[in-house]
């Protein structure tokens, strides 16, 4: 009897582990679930900003408008932000993030994308490489700021893989092997001299007329 029930068994542990598994992958919606059930409000994301040629273009045209200094700032919406960030990053960067998206945070950007797992190192996912897809949605959060003239850079803090938060000591190889640096550049436009992000605009700085 015990060797009929042992393959029942062994499916029995399948499932528990799968479920596991399951749970952790998707702990988020599941927290989020249980606070709407027990009458928690779960306060919204910001909305996201996806690159376009409208917001492109006015994008340019506000930040030219520093560049001439006829004003000394100027606000950028999440769609702006977006287009400006999908533009200024590294050729070989952005050629890998698919249906790119902003998020306007505190003082940091959170871009979404979808990447093709091939291109990461397996061995800096850990276990969370076997249960990856062909392609999966990444959210990288961090600052962005100026450090010369047209040249910025995004420093990523935070890394989520598929619906998974990477632990802080897993970010900074993942970025190297896959990028070959955690801090990205990207392009500035002239004549911007600070950044400070917030969840109603990106506002950028000019040189302060004298």
């Amino acid at each position: 009897m015990g060797c009929l029930l042992a393959p029942f068994r062994a499916l029995g542990c399948l499932i528990v582990v799968a479920a596991v598994v399951l749970a952790w992958l998707y702990r988020d919606r599941v927290l989020s679930a249980a606070m709407h059930l027990a009458g928690h409000r779960v306060e919204a994301p910001a909305a996201a900003g996806r690159p376009g040629t409208r917001a492109l273009e006015n994008a340019k045209a506000r930040t030219d408008s520093v560049r001439r200094g006829s004003v000394d700032s100027v606000v950028l919406s999440a769609a702006e932000t977006a287009s400006l960030i999908g533009q200024g990053l590294d050729p070989s960067v952005r050629r890998q993030l698919d249906s790119l998206e902003v998020r306007l945070l505190d003082g940091q950007i959170e871009v979404g994308a979808r990447v093709a797992t091939a291109n990461l190192p397996r061995r800096a996912l850990g276990p969370l490489a076997m249960a990856l897809q062909a392609h999966e949605r990444v959210r990288a959060t961090g600052p962005v700021t100026v450090v010369g003239s047209g040249r910025g850079e995004w420093r990523i803090e935070q890394l989520n893989l598929a619906g998974v938060p990477l632990p802080v000591d897993a970010i900074r190889p993942l970025l190297e092997k896959t990028f070959g640096q955690q801090t990205l550049p990207i392009v500035i436009p002239p004549g911007v001299t600070d950044i400070r992000i917030r969840p109603t605009g990106t506002v950028l700085f000019g040189a302060r007329n004298p």
